[in-house]
């Protein structure tokens, strides 16, 4: 008589059930994050953009984007910051640095 290896003569085990993880609803997860997220955010203006405010003079140092929030993700229409009016040479708060270059003050250049 031969003996069996142990493998052979142990009885078959069932397979390992998965554990069950909790639910992220119940724990305040990525949906309530969010939820929180976007009604944290900027509001946007009737056209659907999100306009920074004006800021002091910084000599055209910063550029900040415009946001259209009815394209998901949110797209950039355009950059806004202050520029030097290309016939007075004035420093004005230009609402597109790339098309404006033109300023709109008290003698204004563009009509």
């Amino acid at each position: 008589m031969t003996i069996a290896p142990p493998w052979l003569t142990q009885a078959p085990q069932p397979p390992a059930q998965p554990q069950p993880q909790p639910c992220r609803r119940a724990s305040g997860g990525k949906r309530r994050a969010a939820a929180v997220a976007a009604a944290n955010r900027p509001k946007p203006n009737w056209h659907g953009f999100v306009e920074p405010e004006p800021w002091d003079n910084d000599g055209g140092e910063r550029r900040e984007p415009v946001l259209d929030y009815d394209c998901n993700p949110p797209r950039i229409v355009r950059r806004v910051g202050w520029r030097n009016c290309m016939g007075c040479g004035r420093p004005f708060f230009s609402e597109d640095v790339v098309a404006l270059r033109l300023c709109d003050g008290p003698n204004p250049c563009r009509h």
